[in-house]
């Protein structure tokens, strides 16, 4: 039976492509070429699904769970919140991007210092250089990560990632290559590259229309569009016919972006950064994106991004490697059957 085709796992579970959880499709998979039995717990939607081995059995959460064995919670916790993330990284000598955090609402105010409650984000902003990259602490799939143009823009996003989250970090924009290096065990198991959202013009529809027909699972306001030599589009301007945009934010998948150059095992410069990344968290698994900031793009100045302990492999399915799926899955049942 193929991949994603709907069937009977050994012991009678049943595995269907169209469960609304990735994670449930990749755990079906696993188990069906590891002979486990697969289960969903809770019909079509498969956030909750139990992997059952003869008398051993585990239970996996995923949506807003995370459903990697391979990951204790103490170090999952830690990489989830991208402020304590940096702090760690940085205490433990890897390079990252540096950030300031504040908290974008009063609530529980009596229970931290002062000094990054949301009038100083405000006054902090006031005076930044621009444009800054915001994003919230622990957010996911680039929701609210954007690129703040000048102090309105900041008090306008600050209102907007208040009402779903209680703190950001704010940092400066940059431009880099960016890559992912997916982390197993101790070891770079895959790398991509990553690229951010683009829309392509048909000299009849304005960048704003061109940006809501972008494929992504995110919302938020359009990115500042880019063609290749820097111009800035307004959102009502017609972009030419065939001329590639750039939309500025997150490279996630979700958001829009793409993926290219898939291959086993990660350049040095990067499985080094990735491994230590992971090894100042304590990660077992973890998708870390690193910025090569170097000028010729030669991965001589390295930068972490952020950590992902609870990362999508979506981009696999998209390029094929079921197999690399199947590992990933099969290492993390081991994890969690012992």
């Amino acid at each position: 039976m193929e991949p994603g085709v709907p069937g009977s796992s050994p012991g009678g579970g049943t595995i269907d492509a169209n469960f609304r959880s990735a994670h449930a499709r990749y755990a079906a998979h696993g188990a069906r070429a590891a002979g486990y039995v697969f289960r969903s717990l809770d019909g079509q939607d498969g956030y909750l699904f139990e992997i059952r081995d003869g008398a051993r059995s585990a239970v996996f959460a995923a949506g807003a769970g995370v459903p990697y064995a391979l990951n204790d919670a103490r170090a999952a916790s830690l990489a989830r919140d991208k402020a304590f993330c940096a702090a760690a990284l940085a205490e433990a000598g890897v390079a990252a991007l540096a950030g300031r955090m504040f908290f974008v609402t009063k609530r529980w105010a009596e229970m931290r210092g002062p000094g990054r409650e949301p009038e100083d984000a405000l006054a902090y902003a006031e005076g930044a250089a621009y444009p800054l990259f915001c994003k919230p602490i622990s957010g996911s799939n680039g929701l609210y990560a954007e690129v703040i143009a000048d102090a309105p823009a900041f008090a306008d996003y600050m209102a907007r990632v208040a009402r779903e989250h209680f703190a950001i970090l704010i940092q400066p924009f940059v431009q880099g290559d960016e890559y992912r290096v997916f982390v197993l065990q101790g070891r770079a198991l895959f790398t991509y590259r990553k690229h951010l959202p683009r829309i392509v013009g048909d000299g009849r529809s304005s960048v704003a229309a061109l940006a809501a027909a972008l494929e992504r699972d995110n919302g938020g306001p359009m990115a500042r569009a880019r063609d290749h030599a820097g111009r800035i589009y307004a959102a009502d301007e017609v972009a030419p016919a065939n001329a590639v945009l750039t939309l500025e934010g997150p490279a996630n998948r979700a958001a829009g972006g793409g993926a290219s150059d898939l291959q086993n095992g990660a350049p040095p410069a990067l499985a080094h950064v990735a491994l230590g990344a992971c090894a100042a968290l304590g990660l077992g698994l973890a998708g870390v994106d690193i910025f090569d900031l170097s000028p010729t793009r030669d991965l001589s100045v390295l930068s972490v991004i952020e950590v992902n302990s609870n990362p999508m492999i979506a981009t696999l399915e998209d390029h094929g490697r079921w197999d690399l799926i199947e590992l990933i899955w099969r290492a993390n049942f081991e994890a969690a059957l012992k």
